[in-house]
């Protein structure tokens, strides 16, 4: 059913602008059946924008659909670049707040990499809350435990000095009920550090990289919808700020007993990210287009094309030329996600030692902060094809 509100401030002053047809409704469950995996129902997805608050959101999001609870997969450990990049995070933050000895909560833990990390560097006592959650994916921990669940008020006694939230909220679908219940698990008397991470929709918009649009994405924040978002539910925004590239936006608050009026410098209006919204809607036709011919012209050269990066990008990047039928391997370096098949699109993930048989002539590259990595993984394999970065 389409929403007629904005799940961020509730406003009704909202306006579709960009629409993707018949879009796989998941993009990182483990399927190894080919069958089943074709068998994922497909929805469409309409970006819609709010002019009260500057939130994104996709107002046609089926909230039945259960993605979270069946082989969600979404470890990024597997990346040297990312382990050094998640390292210098966590040290930060803990130096930052003195999150040493203390108690973390991470709401949408994963396989509990990040929490983990926070704990060893900081000699803290985590707990992780997230249903996707598979034991003995990390070292063991005796400061650790994990509640296979989803977040919700009952959790609200745990103890907590900080509260981590990385990559859930875009997610969500009622983000303001979300926010309003992390705020109602924190003592009014208590000085909690909340440590939220986000894509940063700015970027998506500027490129404009239509292929982090995808299905489990319902949510997509600039740094002033969500800095407007935590000031709503009575946070005191502390600091926000862009990494890897101004792909991810962080943001860290702390609970106040009244509303915040403080805006933080990084915070754009709401008119300028509607001039960003309307450059996207004139730019990113002409760059699907530009792609589709690219893609047409290595068809008729016969090239080899080979995927760099499974997961969501590869998701929404098939989604719009999967009807080419010219891409048949997608590369991932996780090894729980190799021999899988890509819902919806049914290209069966390989290992990049596979590539010493496929021989590729292009790699497109999903994610062009890992090109380097790319790039000596494929010189140690005696392979030299020529690599292309999407962003």
């Amino acid at each position: 059913m389409k929403r007629n509100s904005c799940p961020n401030c509730l406003g009704k002053n909202i306006e579709d602008f960009f629409f993707v047809q018949n879009a796989p409704s998941k993009s990182l469950i483990t399927i190894r059946d080919y069958e089943e995996a074709m068998s994922i129902p497909r929805r469409n997805i309409s970006l819609a924008f709010c002019s009260d608050c500057g939130f994104i959101f996709n107002s046609v999001f089926d909230t039945r659909l259960d993605h979270y609870t069946h082989g969600y997969e979404d470890q990024q450990g597997y990346s040297a670049t990312f382990n050094q990049f998640i390292s210098n995070v966590s040290k930060r933050v803990i130096e930052k707040y003195q999150v040493i000895g203390k108690d973390v909560v991470e709401i949408g833990c994963g396989k509990g990499d990040f929490l983990s990390l926070v704990c060893e560097l900081g000699h803290n006592r985590g707990i992780g809350i997230d249903p996707a959650f598979v034991p003995g994916r990390i070292n063991p921990n005796p400061n650790l435990r994990f509640i296979p669940e989803f977040y919700s008020v009952k959790h609200k006694d745990l103890p907590k000095d900080m509260i981590t939230c990385r990559h859930t909220l875009e997610h969500i679908p009622s983000t303001n009920k979300f926010l309003a219940t992390v705020r109602k698990s924190i003592p009014d008397n208590k000085k909690v550090t909340v440590f939220f991470e986000v894509p940063n929709v700015v970027r998506i918009l500027d490129i404009p990289a239509f292929w982090d649009i995808f299905y489990e994405h319902c949510s997509y924040f600039s740094p002033g919808s969500l800095a407007r978002l935590f000031r709503r539910n009575h946070f005191e925004v502390l600091d926000l700020y862009l990494e890897y590239d101004k792909q991810y936006l962080f943001i860290e608050a702390r609970p106040t007993n009244s509303k915040s009026e403080t805006l933080h410098p990084l915070e754009e209006t709401v008119g300028h990210l509607r001039t960003h919204v309307d450059e996207f809607v004139s730019k990113v036709n002409k760059h699907l287009t530009f792609w589709r011919r690219k893609l047409i012209g290595y068809r008729e050269m016969n090239k080899n094309i080979v995927i760099w990066g499974g997961g969501s990008k590869s998701v929404g990047f098939l989604s719009q030329f999967d009807d080419l039928q010219l891409i048949k391997h997608v590369v991932d370096i996780n090894p729980h996600m190799q021999g899988n098949y890509i819902p919806g699109i049914g290209i069966q993930y390989i290992s990049p030692d596979s590539l010493k048989e496929i021989k590729p002539d292009v790699i497109l590259i999903m994610n062009g902060i890992y090109k380097r990595e790319i790039g000596r993984m494929l010189e140690e394999r005696g392979l030299a094809p020529e690599l292309i970065s999407l962003e």
